[in-house]
């Protein structure tokens, strides 16, 4: 566990542009393709890396470089989950965050379909484990 200490540490200290575009290097490291980050532009229409998993899928991605304290609330989910699976019909809704999700954040994500990346999950892959939903 020491070593995701440090994995953690480094995303911590990035920017909300350098978390995207770490988020988008684990999607191309996982396979993904015409991998596009947004950057927070108004013309993302809720999604900030749009990509296709190796099976052809479309995936939607919400990045959110929060302080490890704070919590990804219900009405947060709720606009990714209307803008990833109505505006873009993405396949696959990844709302990746640098802290934990409320409960009722989970419950949404659940049965929108939107897999829910905590902090903890979002170490892990960064440390090399693949997504189970990309795969």
């Amino acid at each position: 566990m020491r070593a995701l200490t440090g994995v953690i540490g480094t995303i911590d200290a990035m920017t909300w542009k350098e978390f995207q575009q770490h988020v988008a290097g684990l999607l191309r490291r996982d396979g993904c393709t015409d991998v596009e980050v947004y950057g927070g532009h108004g013309g993302d229409r809720g999604v900030d890396i749009s990509a296709r998993a190796a099976d052809g899928r479309t995936v939607a991605v919400q990045c959110k470089n929060f302080a490890p304290f704070r919590h990804v609330l219900s009405g947060e989910m709720q606009k990714f989950l209307g803008s990833s699976k109505v505006l873009h019909q993405a396949d696959v809704a990844l709302y990746v965050a640098t802290c934990a999700f409320t409960r009722e954040s989970l419950a949404i994500a659940a049965q929108g379909g939107v897999t829910a990346v905590h902090r903890g999950l979002l170490e892990a892959w960064s440390a090399g484990v693949r997504l189970q939903v990309l795969r």
